[in-house]
């Protein structure tokens, strides 16, 4: 078979292909559920006018994506996730990434396509993006030309030194964003004296020894974010918030939120304002 029937055949494929795949998307997004209480979803519906253009702007950008890498390798694409030197010397690779780039952009522009109200675009929205995100060849080995590039170099040490990271955050119950070990509670982070002076299963509260020979007669109270520990607000003593609210003359009190486990999988936001925050405040 000659080239040109090569390509004909290739392309009447992968014309096949996307239509079926199309189709796939255009069904999920018409029975997508959204985060809305049961009764409270909106009917969902995509604008017509904009389903095609998105149909002629992929298959515009698919077919220029198709000719390139026939023609060697498409453009190293500007995203972050794709910046490393085994994206840019692997074709496949960089074919890879700007294949998912074309989708997900794709994507996206059918979450935009859904005729609904604000709020239920806005988590439509939510949603794609963090499966698509998810779905990012980077976040795969089989896929990560940087991540196949290393393991090479390294002789697989460092696939064995990321299964035993794995290990050790499955032992301890949770993902390990640093080297926990260079910091000590006391010593280079949360250096400010206090004490817990209150506790429930939501929170515990710390009140601050003062720095100064009298105090402000009205409590200073800080609620940091759930997601954050006490101690972002009290890291050494020439970058903390805490110790500066001492130092000044504040009667520092703190939230410190207790990691939620299964015991609390039955807590709302509302329990989190009533017995966190202003439980906080009463005390």
């Amino acid at each position: 078979m000659d080239s040109d029937a090569l390509w004909a055949q290739s392309a009447q494929q992968f014309q096949q292909i996307f239509g079926e795949t199309w189709q796939r998307a255009l069904q999920s997004f018409q029975s997508i559920e959204t985060a809305a209480p049961p009764g409270d979803v909106p009917a969902l519906k995509l604008a017509p006018d904009k389903v095609q253009a998105l149909q002629a702007q992929y298959m515009e950008e698919a077919g220029k994506l198709w000719l390139q890498g026939l023609q060697g390798a498409p453009e190293k694409p500007a995203d972050k996730r794709f910046a490393g030197d085994g994206w840019a010397s692997n074709p496949v690779a960089t074919f890879s990434a700007a294949t998912y780039l074309l989708n997900a952009r794709t994507l996206m522009g059918l979450a935009d396509a859904v005729e609904t109200d604000a709020k239920t675009r806005a988590r439509i929205r939510f949603a794609v993006e963090q499966w698509i995100a998810a779905m990012a060849p980077s976040n795969y080995l089989a896929f990560n030309a940087e991540a196949q590039k290393k393991a090479i170099e390294t002789q697989g040490e460092s696939i064995a030194q990321g299964l035993a990271n794995l290990l050790h955050d499955m032992r301890q119950g949770h993902v390990s964003m640093t080297d926990e070990s260079l910091f000590e509670v006391g010593r280079n982070v949360a250096t400010t004296e206090g004490a817990v002076v209150y506790e429930n299963e939501l929170f515990q509260l710390i009140e601050y020894k003062p720095l100064t020979a009298k105090v402000h007669e009205r409590p200073f109270l800080l609620i940091p974010p759930c997601i954050n520990k006490f101690y972002i607000l009290d890291l050494q003593p020439e970058n903390s918030l805490i110790r500066y609210a001492v130092e000044q003359g504040q009667r520092t009190f703190v939230v410190s939120w207790r990691n939620p486990d299964a015991s609390l999988e039955h807590k709302t936001w509302d329990d989190y304002v009533e017995h966190g925050a202003i439980e906080a405040i009463n005390v």
